[in-house]
């Protein structure tokens, strides 16, 4: 992790005691790790008197009500009023784990607009630093809510971190590295989680809120995508799922049930990059890249779809349709392929 700056950590105490209300934003469709470092700072700035309030673009998975406050999430999608009614009035904004106001879809103009003092946390790369008043921002790190966590104690010791706070915290940590199986190579990363475990959460109970309530569809779900859905192309090293609206229908899948099936490409002892490719509700299709040694996800994404993310997992969004979409990325694939050949 790169040291973080004094100068920038005066400046944020600086913005929490001028403040009287601060609202805390993450990105449209929300993980783990949105969810957790939104939470956890949230907790944290609350620990030392700012009134705060937890806004998202739209719904998360259900399987993290489990954390503590959860139920006092804002969904810009559901509640539009109120939630403008709270960004206008508001003093700060902080805004975790997204690089850019387009990625909070339905609340990017509203937040531009805003008069309020903008603070961005974050650890994707090309972050809009012209957007913000104070940018914490470092691809190194493992995650938005690690980098929460140095932010905070730096700015107000670890006392500012509590049980509800460390939960939310080691769940952002805990998704956003596949359970400590990539970018999750740095001690500072041990450091922070062996800070939150001191704080009395259970993390084997949060492993089993996560990954271990699946429901019998979202089973039936999975075994679909791997009986049905997957496409391997050893002579590339690449395998990718193609899930459609029907596939998902078929299941009655719901929110967040297709959260973490693009590792499964990685599971192949012969496959170093995979993809998931997902048509949504509203037609528009997603794709999810992963990969497990050299191939740069973020640059191929960023090449060809103007996606983006980090160097082995990155997304991207595609102006085709499904079918389409696989072919064009079936293609690209083989270009890099020759491309990576001819250099050799």
């Amino acid at each position: 992790m790169e040291e973080i700056n004094s100068r920038d950590i005066d400046l944020f105490r600086k913005l929490i005691a001028s403040s009287k209300s601060a609202v805390v934003v993450s990105h449209t469709k929300p993980d783990g790790d949105a969810i957790g470092s939104a939470l956890g700072i949230s907790k944290a700035l609350q620990n030392v008197g700012l009134k705060t309030t937890v806004v998202l673009p739209d719904d998360y998975p259900a399987y993290y009500d489990f954390l503590p406050q959860s139920n006092e999430i804002l969904v810009a999608s559901k509640m539009w009023e109120r939630v403008e009614a709270i960004v206008d009035s508001a003093d700060l904004l902080v805004c975790v784990d997204f690089n850019n106001f387009s990625r909070t879809d339905c609340l990017e103009n509203l937040l531009q607009k805003s008069t309020a003092q903008k603070v961005l946390i974050d650890h994707h790369l090309n972050p809009d630093t012209s957007a913000f008043d104070l940018v914490f921002s470092d691809n190194t790190v493992s995650s938005a809510s690690e980098l929460v966590y140095w932010v905070v104690t730096k700015a107000f010791g670890k006392g500012v971190i509590a049980y509800k706070g460390a939960m939310a915290l080691y769940t952002g940590i805990c998704t956003d590295t596949g359970s400590f199986s990539y970018s999750a190579n740095s001690p500072t990363l041990y450091l922070a989680v062996a800070q939150l475990l001191e704080k009395g959460i259970n993390v084997n109970e949060i492993h089993n809120k996560i990954y271990q309530t699946y429901s019998m569809g979202r089973m039936k779900l999975l075994g679909h995508c791997i009986n049905n859905c997957l496409k391997i192309f050893p002579e590339m090293k690449m395998a990718y799922f193609s899930v459609s609206q029907k596939d998902l229908k078929m299941f009655d899948a719901e929110k967040g049930d297709l959260e973490g099936v693009v590792n499964y490409t990685l599971m192949m002892k012969d496959i170093e990059v995979g993809a998931l490719v997902k048509e949504g509700d509203d037609g528009k299709v997603r794709i999810s890249f992963r990969s497990k040694y050299d191939f740069d996800v973020n640059r191929f994404a960023s090449k060809y779809f103007e996606g983006g993310g980090h160097r082995k997992a990155s997304g991207a969004s595609s102006v085709y349709d499904i079918e389409k979409t696989c072919t064009y990325m079936e293609d690209c694939f083989r270009l890099e392929l020759l491309n990576n050949e001819n250099n050799k």
